[in-house]
């Protein structure tokens, strides 16, 4: 059990399917970087983005943290260009010698923590 209540929860839905949805990214993508399966349906994406509560778990819980804080992280860094994040995260970066979104996907939490690190150098005074 996590510390989020079912409130919490259906508002983390609404906020991080409104991210996804604002990289454009792919279903198969999303259900990834949440860490659902493969064999998840999408219309399981479309009941959160209309505020059906997340899974209580921690896993999912600690992706979703992620996303929203380099969602946050790309707003700073491209703060005129809203569209700017779904680029920069599919887009080649020398850094990564890969796209942002490769990395998240194929390190899972911990590719996510890179990219979050590399988009803002507060999280590594933690």
């Amino acid at each position: 059990m996590s510390d989020y209540s079912q409130q919490d929860r259906e508002q983390l839905a609404v906020l991080v399917m409104g991210v996804l949805n604002d990289w454009n990214i792919r279903e198969e993508y999303q259900l990834a970087l949440l860490g659902l399966p493969e064999t998840t349906a999408g219309r399981e994406l479309t009941k959160f983005s209309r505020g059906k509560a997340l899974p209580d778990d921690e896993q999912l819980l600690q992706r979703v943290v992620h996303l929203l804080g380099i969602q946050q992280a790309l707003g700073v860094v491209y703060p005129l260009n809203a569209r700017m994040a779904g680029f920069w995260l599919t887009t080649a970066n020398r850094f990564f010698t890969n796209t942002p979104m490769t990395v998240m996907l194929e390190e899972g939490v911990s590719g996510m923590d890179r990219v979050w690190r590399h988009l803002d150098c507060t999280r590594n005074w933690e």
